[in-house]
């Protein structure tokens, strides 16, 4: 169940309770003292259905807790973060053991492991804080004119609301109905279907006197097909449905319907062309087209990565420069609920530093303006804009929640595959691609790795110069950041808003990317993994029936045709 009013406000009073305590007691001679202490504690309810083939395979319905603690030893101006906080995400840690909070309602129970966490916390702070003086006697600190972090004043916000209530058995008989459709399709050797909603409330406090509460509702509807063609190859689809409210997902009809659809493309991916790399015009739909900006430009615009050394800081002096075309607007807006008609999952009231969440506007028609920020400043004077996230844990750095890409003058689907048509033509290519769906992306950031990137391509489709079209599988889009931005060329007038997960150094957590497709007028294709895979040595138990019922069906669909 949904944590209560007066459950949160006992644990927020024993949180500020042990906070107090802790800033007065905690001192050891010689060595430096906390400056700040905060603390953040996760009450998450999550119920979950899992099945295949018109079967459960596992259903839970559970409460867990854990907490962060914020620990500064030092000063605002000094304290012992180093590298941006990147680091701070070590599972080997001391402390990790003790981030598992009890579930229980009593707040002494809550205090015991709170100060066993504080006292392990305080002990690597001063380790760190030691390393990081010893460290500057060598090295030159490239930051040390920047605050190491920000004053706040304090925000008293305890709303609390109670989420409704999920029907396990609703759901139950869901998986059950949708999973048993893909038993009629044997080529399907793998399968799933899953429900899941996570019902989070984050308790926040600290030594300057804030007292949040914060909360959020994620529910997650998706199923997984995987066929091995008669080649050997492993060929995947995904569906994913994410979003803050259980009412926007499909019905159990609609959802069917799109498990048919897949296992139908599928079908026709297993005799498409495979494509073993590609250089020239790609057209993307709005969803891998939001990956892109996420992977290109999102992760490269948080403050957090500008503040380390290691970090290729592609952006950092870029501000008032043109990064993108002058058509692109782009800001990150976590106050923002609902984006192209769709709930956002990437949006929240305050982060998990307890600062309120703000619009960030990060490229002003094709100018680089600013980046997302905690309250570790990027610059002096620069106030940060409520960015800094994690999941368990790990130390909160600036991360994306709400991308929203906006292009003047975005021209209609039909329009855009004319251009695309014409820089085929143009480049005299025999063909284009177009990339209709893609799973997720990663980017490299550091410096002494290669400045890249990659999109994982779900679907996309192969297109001749005379408009002819066919699927194609197996390849990824790649390419270098600055090279990939100054490429495009055009784009749509409709956004579509992606509700997904992000993962990086603070951990995975969801993210909203809303855009418009975009067409490039040169992009690189790779090859995915190809390994192969050895048949089956037995038959499904009930592939052959499957398959008379299948056949059967066909005969009866011939049969009304001709009548």
């Amino acid at each position: 169940m949904s944590l209560s009013k007066h459950t949160a406000d006992h644990f927020v009073r024993a949180l500020a309770e042990e906070c107090q305590r802790t800033m007065k007691h905690l001192r050891v001679p010689g060595y430096p003292r906390p400056y700040y202490l905060s603390y953040l504690l996760r009450d998450i309810h999550t119920t979950q259905v899992w099945g295949r083939l018109g079967n459960i395979n596992h259903m839970s319905d559970q409460d867990t807790r854990n907490l962060y603690c914020d620990c500064r030893v030092g000063s605002y101006h000094y304290d012992h973060v180093t590298e941006g906080g990147l680091d701070d995400n070590d599972p080997e840690s001391d402390t990790y053991e003790h981030v598992e909070m009890p579930v229980g309602n009593d707040p002494d129970a809550l205090k015991y492991h709170v100060w066993k966490l504080t006292d392990g916390r305080y002990r690597e702070a001063v380790r760190h804080y030691l390393r990081k003086k010893s460290h500057h006697i060598t090295y030159l600190d490239p930051n040390r004119s920047i605050p190491s972090f920000s004053r706040a004043k304090a925000i008293v916000d305890l709303r609390i609301r109670r989420f409704p209530p999920v029907n396990l058995n609703e759901w139950r008989e869901f998986v059950n109905r949708s999973s048993r459709v893909i038993k009629d399709h044997p080529e399907v050797k793998n399968s799933w279907v899953e429900i899941r909603v996570r019902d989070t409330t984050r308790m926040f406090v600290n030594s300057e006197g804030s007292r949040i509460i914060d909360q959020q509702r994620i529910c997650e509807l998706g199923c997984d097909l995987w066929l091995l063609t008669a080649s050997g190859e492993g060929i995947r689809a995904h569906i994913a449905h994410v979003t803050t409210d259980l009412g926007e997902l499909p019905t159990l009809r609609s959802f069917i319907r799109e498990i048919r659809h897949r296992i139908r493309l599928l079908r026709e991916l297993a005799h498409a062309p495979t494509l073993k790399s590609y250089a020239g015009p790609v057209l993307l739909a709005p969803g891998p087209a939001g990956i892109l900006f996420h992977e290109v430009l999102g992760h490269r615009l948080e403050g957090s990565r500008l503040l380390s050394t290691r970090e290729g800081q592609t952006f950092k002096r870029d501000v008032g420069k043109p990064i993108l075309p002058p058509m692109f607007t782009v800001v990150d807006d976590p106050t923002r609920p609902a984006s192209s008609g769709l709930r956002t999952v990437g949006s929240y009231r305050y982060d998990d530093e307890g600062s309120p969440a703000r619009r960030a506007l990060l490229v002003d028609r094709g100018k680089l303006v600013g980046f997302l920020g905690g309250r570790s400043p990027v610059r002096s004077g620069q106030a940060g804009n409520g960015h800094a996230r994690n999941e368990y844990h790990e130390r909160p750095i600036s991360r994306m929640a709400n991308l929203v890409v906006t292009a003047e003058s975005g021209v209609s689907h039909v329009e855009l595959k004319r251009l695309f048509l014409d820089q085929i033509r143009r480049q005299k290519l025999p063909f284009g691609i177009m990339i209709l769906e893609a799973e997720g992306g990663e980017t490299a950031t550091e410096a002494y790795d290669f400045q890249a990137f990659m999109g994982s391509i779900s679907l996309a489709v192969q297109v001749w110069a005379d408009g002819r079209e066919n699927p194609v599988r197996n390849v990824n889009f790649v390419g270098t950041p600055l090279s990939a931005l100054r490429t495009v060329v055009a784009a749509g007038d409709t956004s579509v808003c992606d509700n997904a997960f992000c993962g990086a150094e603070s951990g995975s957590i969801p993210v909203s990317t809303t855009c418009p497709a975009i067409l490039m007028s040169n992009l690189e294709l790779q090859a995915s993994d190809q390994r192969k895979y050895t048949q089956y040595v037995l038959p499904m138990p009930f592939e052959k029936e499957a398959l008379a019922r299948r056949a059967a069906v066909e005969r009866q669909r011939r049969r009304r045709r001709k009548g």
